[in-house]
């Protein structure tokens, strides 16, 4: 009996010393982690803006317990920091990331997980929160105490973890540090990974930063960061662009080998010269993908689905794609877009077109009315003065510069000295709108009317534009159009139908850029030209796209705005546009200006004034001859009798 009770008690014993020695590696391997992740936090504060996310996928009960026993110990620690306790005041928030309502993107998260299995399980509903795919993650593999070694590393090998890594780099979660515990060597593993190197496209490799043995990080820090390749090692990445110039063009050149003629596409134009520059400094090459289905930048619809460039960008066919495009809801949260590098207006061409000029348009046109009006009122005053046809044949003979018969010239000096005067004026009047006449025939010919979207409805245009182009700007606009007013014409088909519209002469507008235009007009500057209206019917910007949160994003950006910095696109845009094509040809044919009636006007004004003082002086003498004399019956023109006679 004694020796069945003390057997008993030697097992109570022994279970209790079994227990204490759990607990205790428990608890120094609760301390071990409590401090470890107690360094990473403090150090990276600042870059998580003192707010943490921490919660466990832990299903086992004693996971659970040793999970609530670590967070126990490790808030408080991190509330209270000896070292800066202002600096430590953290924000927590318990609940599991796909059930937080609100929360700071930059935050930290803290997920606390037996294997790596339970992860892989947790992450759709983690992507479907982390809409921006922002925020960093700390993924913290706890080992059970009853888990081997050997258990533990089959886990959690290497090729789990690159599998989980690639899975993290497609979703573009990047800022991930995975720390693995080991029971048997008492250290805390810590991996990232990286998705570039020597030998390494987007493979998404892990790397072991740092271990932390004893709660110590062997390296003394390590840094939450984000993203930011600077050396892509020679990767490809595929853009989805289209030929547009003078934006970008494709350059074949051809390089001569042993056997054969190998062609290299060069890409030119601001987002060419701009996408080598970038290759140049970042260390990749290019492929271009051009869109197949006959759109160029294509749309993503509310339903989802997508076209042209953006297509190939959203089902991962190219890494990004570069052009202007028209913010819109889907676009911008489907889509990263880098800075701006070039902004531009959309306006309206036409073929360059002479105003018609009628030929009553081309006589009248060099007096101005007020000439006009005092021409009619020296005829009138004259006429009805000299009522006789014949004397009224005369005058008028006179009054183009032709000289008078014999019969009517007058005899006394005072009236031929007026008659001179008549004369030389009608004289001077005749050459005078002569030469007005030729200048205004010679001067640089009127073009029709385009300066506005109005003058282009009232001239009787019809309007060539993308789909997109109309909903965007005549949508909400105070034009509506008529049936068959607007033609909606893919962005591909724009230059064959600016070619045949020149060929055809239809009046037909064109929503392009200016640039475009300028391009175009330099072909082929006597045949196919076109000028553009001043009215601006849009203006938007020219930027790269990326996948939503796509880690060469930033990268991009940041070189981008430099590079804008260095004058890069203003000195592109000086020596690739010529400007003298974008202003009207037809008009600009290089002769010396002619004088015109605005610049003979006071001239004309005074020649009238004196013409008009010496018709009225000869109706005068006219008048008074006839008046004071008699008329001798054997003339039939009494006044001219009188003008003919010798004196006595």
């Amino acid at each position: 009996m004694l020796a069945h009770h003390n057997r008993r008690l030697v097992l109570l014993l022994l279970a209790t010393l079994g227990t204490n020695r759990f607990v205790t590696a428990q608890q120094r391997s609760i301390d071990r982690w409590v401090s470890c992740i107690g360094e990473i936090v403090h150090q990276n504060a600042a870059t998580v803006k003192h707010e943490l996310n921490v919660y466990t996928l832990s299903d086992s009960t004693t996971g659970y317990r040793f999970t609530s026993d670590l967070l126990d110990q490790l808030i408080p620690s991190l509330v209270a920091d000896d070292r800066d306790p202002k600096a430590s005041l953290f924000a927590f928030n318990l609940a599991r990331y796909e059930r937080t309502v609100d929360y700071n993107q930059r935050n930290l998260v803290l997920i606390l997980m037996d294997d790596l299995q339970q992860f892989h399980q947790h992450l759709p509903p983690l992507i479907a929160k982390n809409v921006e795919h922002r925020g960093y993650f700390l993924l913290l593999i706890i080992p059970r105490e009853d888990a081997d070694e050997t258990a533990n590393r089959s886990l959690n090998n290497a090729q789990q973890l690159a599998t989980l890594f690639r899975q993290l780099w497609q979703v573009r979660i990047h800022n991930v540090v995975l720390a693995i515990g080991y029971n048997a060597s008492r250290r805390i593993d810590l991996h990232v990974y990286d998705p570039y190197g020597p030998g390494c496209c987007g493979c998404s490799r892990p790397k072991l930063l740092t271990q932390c043995r004893a709660g110590k990080l062997m390296n003394g820090s390590i840094a939450l960061y984000d993203r930011f390749e600077r050396n892509l090692y020679g990767c490809q990445l595929k853009i989805a662009c289209f030929e547009r110039a003078p934006f970008m063009q494709f350059i074949n050149n051809s390089e001569e080998s042993h056997d054969r003629v190998i062609e290299n596409q060069r890409l030119a134009g601001i987002e060419g010269n701009l996408v080598d520059l970038l290759a140049r400094q970042l260390n990749f090459t290019v492929t271009v993908v051009q869109p197949t289905d006959g759109r160029s930048w294509g749309r993503i619809y509310p339903n989802g689905t997508s076209n042209g460039a953006l297509g190939l960008l959203l089902n991962g066919t190219v890494h990004l794609t570069v052009g202007g495009y028209f913010p819109y809801p889907r676009l911008l949260s489907n889509t990263t877009q880098s800075h701006n590098y070039y902004m531009t207006d959309l306006v309206l061409a036409v073929p360059e077109a002479l105003a018609t000029v009628s030929p009553l348009e081309q006589l009248l046109k060099p007096f101005h009315l007020t000439i006009w009006l005092l021409l009619a009122l020296e005829l009138v005053l004259g006429f009805a003065a000299l009522r006789p046809c014949s004397v009224t044949l005369h005058f008028w003979r006179a009054f183009i510069g032709e000289s008078l018969p014999d019969a009517a010239k007058p005899n006394r000096t005072p009236t031929r000295f007026v008659l001179l005067l008549w004369i030389i004026h009608s004289t001077l009047l005749r050459e005078s709108y002569k030469g007005s006449l030729v200048g205004f025939l010679t001067q640089a010919t009127p073009l029709n009317d385009i300066h506005n979207l109005a003058a282009l409805v009232q001239a009787g245009y019809r309007f060539a534009m993308t789909e997109t182009i109309y909903h965007k700007v005549f949508d909400e606009s105070q034009h509506r159009f008529d049936d068959g007013r607007v033609q909606l014409i893919k962005s591909a088909d724009g230059p064959t139908l600016l070619e045949q519209t020149i060929r055809t002469g239809e009046r037909l507008a064109f929503a392009y850029t200016r640039e475009e235009i300028i391009k175009f007009n330099e072909r082929n500057r006597t045949d196919l030209n076109y000028r553009t209206s001043d009215e601006k019917l849009l203006t938007f910007h020219f930027a790269m796209y990326f996948k939503r949160s796509s880690p060469i994003a930033a990268t991009f950006d940041w070189y981008i705005r430099r590079v804008q910095a260095t004058g890069f696109i203003t000195r592109w845009h000086h020596e690739n546009l010529d400007l003298r094509f974008e202003r009207p040809t037809l008009s600009v044919n290089g002769h010396a200006e002619v004088l015109q009636v605005r610049h003979l006007l006071g001239s004309y004004l005074l020649l009238m004034a004196g013409l008009l003082l010496a018709t009225v002086v000869f109706t005068l003498e006219l008048m008074y001859n006839r008046l004071t004399r008699p008329l001798s019956a054997s003339h039939r023109y009494p006044y001219l009798h009188e003008l003919i006679q010798y004196p006595q």
